[in-house]
């Protein structure tokens, strides 16, 4: 019945967008795409100690609905987003994640609804996600652009706080949200662009009071055969939850240098993300690298089971949750060896930038290790690609205490190492 009904929402949608059709311009794109996963000895803990293997998938489809020409609705919804075998009755089954309005008008474009947020500048730090937020757009010079948000991340005091027939409502838990408000400036040029997000979180939730302020700057350009990036975040502010008074001292900064040699091309690159060892102080030191920078599978990467095992407390994505911060010096060089695959090796130097202590006392090694990635892609037909990626991590002592804290009786020194392959169909 779940199937049928699903079937049936989706070619009532469907019909609705025909119907207009003569009246509204539509325009859509998106993937169908499918991954194979094969991680070993991510846990390092030989009773954890197999391999990790499975599969993936995901369609995606992007739409726009031109209703006039200053008039937009833009949506993206996503379906069979599971692992390999999994049930197809769930209602994750089936996600419509984005629908927002633009508004053009002479003194600029306002958007509202449900979009992406939580990425800007490069991919440092960006952890993407969708929102309820309210944009406003507009030019304050030929070519400064102005973007100003109020984002709703958790609505607490909406509607009733409990389900009928109760009659109590949310007068009770009123100002207990979690908003953030915002603005960026961007200057691009022809070669380069340079902007700035200014944010301000605001959290009452739980009884929380927290007053988080962000600026995050970022500098992208292209000067002949060298392309430069970087970007930085830097958290300052109070905090007071569960009755410790804190405050925000938290930043991170990347860089990144590739220069094309005509037939390859040589990139380095650095990155340093504070980290906090004592999470019962009400300070927050540490900084969210985030899920989509993803410059190392293993060590910085949020595809996968690894990153929240690895070591027995996760990697330094925010998907492994991992708090002590890092610093890390990488290089690599990549060649296209026909017109249609390209190929890439690539190492990371990584130290840990504030070490925990083990339940006994005994601080952590700061030595994170080394890892080493094999990319490649394959460019099989114009809307066709297969990738793939081998990481390996010649761990540090770092993840080796990690896991002897974490599995006392059976931690080992095995190197963690994962192959991971993705076929694209766009459309």
């Amino acid at each position: 019945m779940k199937k049928f009904t699903m079937t049936a929402l989706v070619v009532g949608v469907a019909l609705l967008l025909a119907v207009p059709a003569m009246a509204v311009d539509i325009g859509w794109d998106g993937h169908i795409r499918v991954r194979g996963y094969l991680e070993k000895n991510a846990p390092m803990s030989d009773d954890s100690d197999d391999y990790n293997a499975f599969y993936d998938m995901r369609m995606r489809t992007n739409w726009t609905l031109n209703v006039t020409d200053n008039l937009i609705i833009r949506t993206r919804w996503r379906a069979l987003n599971q692992v390999g075998g999994g049930t197809d009755a769930d209602l994750s089954n089936f996600d419509w994640e984005r629908a927002w309005m633009s508004i053009r008008s002479p003194y600029g474009t306002f958007e509202a609804g449900r979009m992406i947020t939580q990425t800007f500048g490069t991919a440092f730090l960006d952890n993407e996600t969708d929102v309820f937020r309210l944009n406003y757009v507009t030019r304050l010079a030929d070519k400064v652009t102005l973007v100003v948000t109020a984002q709703k991340v958790a609505e607490i005091d909406g509607g009733y706080a409990a389900a009928p027939p109760a009659v109590e409502n949310n007068w009770q838990i009123s100002d207990q949200d979690i908003d953030v408000y915002g603005f960026a400036l961007v200057y691009p040029t022809e070669n380069w662009s340079i902007g700035s997000l200014q944010v301000y979180l605001r959290n009452r939730a739980g009884g929380a009071d927290i007053n988080r302020y962000s600026p995050n700057p970022y500098f992208t350009g292209k000067f002949g055969n060298l392309s430069l990036q970087a970007e930085g975040q830097y958290y300052f502010g109070d905090s007071q939850e569960g009755g410790e008074d804190g405050d925000y001292k938290a930043w991170g900064l990347n860089g990144e240098a590739t220069y094309d040699l005509g037939v390859a091309s040589v990139m380095l690159g650095a990155a340093y993300a504070s980290g906090d060892d004592d999470n019962t102080d009400g300070d927050v030191e540490n900084i969210a690298l985030g899920d989509d920078w993803e410059k190392f599978f293993i060590l910085f990467g949020s595809t996968g089971d690894t990153p929240a095992t690895l070591g027995g407390i996760g990697n330094f994505s925010n998907t492994g949750g991992n708090t002590d911060g890092f610093w890390t010096i990488y290089a690599g060089a990549d060649t296209n060896l026909t017109e249609s695959f390209n190929v890439g090796l690539s190492a990371a130097w990584c130290k840990v930038n504030e070490p925990r202590d083990d339940a006994a006392g005994h601080e952590f090694s700061d030595d994170a290790g080394i890892e080493i990635n094999l990319r490649g892609t394959w460019q099989i037909y114009d809307n066709l690609t297969y990738s793939f990626i081998g990481a390996y991590l010649m761990a540090g002592d770092y993840w080796k205490d990690a896991s002897e804290a974490t599995y006392p009786a059976s931690n080992n020194d095995d190197d963690p190492w994962a192959l991971f392959h993705v076929l694209q169909l766009n459309f």
